[in-house]
């Protein structure tokens, strides 16, 4: 348990009602309630939105209260945010004047909170600890950059980089952010962000049930958002050319929603005997996870090499092994013929060489599903935190039990 007094500084909002009573996201409550298992002090420096009735889809924060919430300034769009710039930025100072860890992150719209605190930090004796999950402004791999990227890019690049090199602690989830960002090792953690809670894991024994006893057909799902960046025209473009091979492929699922929606709708038609089903977005969670046992495996084909897609963990966790583009975010979770197979970014005809290498190998990808699963086992939400509960403490030399506590000045 970490004594100190703590503050988790983020952009995520949450929502406090006439009552006083706190909610956000689910995921994000889920999350962040977690915290409270190991950090005995924890304190939340944040956007708050007033409300009159807390919105039936959110989830609310039993853990907060007036006492441990440090509000900033919430609005959207660019006038709220130029109008809120100071005020937040004082807000910031007088969460890290009361406290004696700060933990923040190298993300967040339109910029994280941990700008301010390498601003601020001359000013204030404080140990900082910086999470980079993941780096939203890196130039797009494919196409042209317009400018603004490019600024964003080099700019938002330079400070997170500023960032990571001042602080005490560094958590990245990936080794690439750590090489990009820091450039050494010391004080720094590789965790990769995993969701998937310990009770939601599949059991080796449930998986070695479903073992190919004969010649079946290999069934693939997409899940994902609809829109280019995700390489739905890759896998889109992949299912043309399978067809157009007369090659035999697998049988395969997209379900998500956004721009492509339609063409992928449009490919179904086309193409009926690959593309099977276009099928609406679930909500996360267990019933998600029961849904992915009907796959023996699942197609990841992002371009962008912004961070590790979460979905990667999510069907490890259920032995499904991943058909995965070959980029920074994925490398380092699906290794080649043991937890998945890689294909090159953006080739819509290397995915269709793989698609067409596995169509007939349902016992190969149950051998990877039960690697998958071995792999998961190391890799719960739970377990991710207890890993940086125990880094933070040795890190930052922190003694565990009562410790002393900043006063409010």
């Amino acid at each position: 348990m970490i004594a100190e007094a703590y503050t988790l500084f983020s952009r995520i909002p949450i929502y406090r009602d006439a009552q006083g009573r706190y909610a956000t996201d689910p995921m994000w409550q889920w999350d962040l309630e977690r915290h409270f298992d190991y950090i005995a002090q924890l304190r939340l420096c944040c956007p708050v939105i007033q409300v009159e009735v807390l919105a039936p889809e959110l989830a609310e924060l039993s853990t907060l209260s007036d006492r441990n919430v440090l509000a900033l300034r919430a609005g959207p769009g660019w006038l709220a945010v130029l109008r809120n710039l100071i005020p937040n930025g004082l807000g910031v100072y007088r969460a890290l004047k009361t406290t004696e860890i700060a933990h923040s992150d190298g993300a967040g719209w339109p910029f994280p909170l941990s700008y301010y605190i390498w601003l601020l930090r001359p000013l204030v004796r404080v140990k900082w600890v910086v999470i980079v999950e993941s780096a939203f402004f890196r130039m797009p791999k494919f196409g042209k950059p317009t400018l603004r990227q490019m600024l964003s890019h080099h700019l938002n690049s330079w400070l997170v980089r500023r960032c990571v090199r001042s602080a005490d602690a560094r958590v990245f989830s990936t080794e690439t952010f750590r090489e990009l960002f820091l450039g050494h090792k010391a004080a720094a953690l590789i965790a990769p962000v995993v969701w998937v809670k310990e009770k939601d894991r599949r059991s080796s024994e449930a998986h070695a049930a479903r073992a190919p006893t004969g010649p079946r057909r290999v069934r693939l799902i997409f899940p994902s958002r609809l829109v280019p960046d995700k390489g739905v025209q890759s896998l889109l473009d992949a299912i043309r050319l399978c067809a157009e091979r007369g090659a035999t492929a697998p049988e395969i699922h997209i379900m998500g929603a956004g721009d492509l929606a339609e063409t992928c709708r449009q490919t179904a038609k086309a193409h009926p005997e690959i593309l099977t089903q276009v099928l609406e977005p679930m909500p996360y969670g267990a019933d998600f996870f029961a849904f992915l046992h009907a796959y023996d495996g699942l197609i990841v084909a992002s371009l962008q090499e912004t961070g590790q897609p979460r979905i990667l963990y999510d069907a490890l966790s259920q032995g499904l092994p991943c058909l995965a583009s070959d980029t920074i975010a994925t490398r380092e979770t699906v290794t080649e013929g043991q937890t998945g197979l890689l294909f090159k970014p953006g080739d819509a005809a290397s995915l269709a060489d793989r698609l067409i290498e596995i169509a007939e190998a349902p016992e190969r990808m149950h051998e990877m599903g039960r690697e998958a699963l071995t792999f998961a086992g190391r890799h719960t939400h739970e377990s991710m935190h207890q890993v940086r509960e125990r880094f933070l403490i040795e890190t930052l030399h922190l003694a565990e039990g009562a410790g002393p506590n900043k006063t409010e000045e």
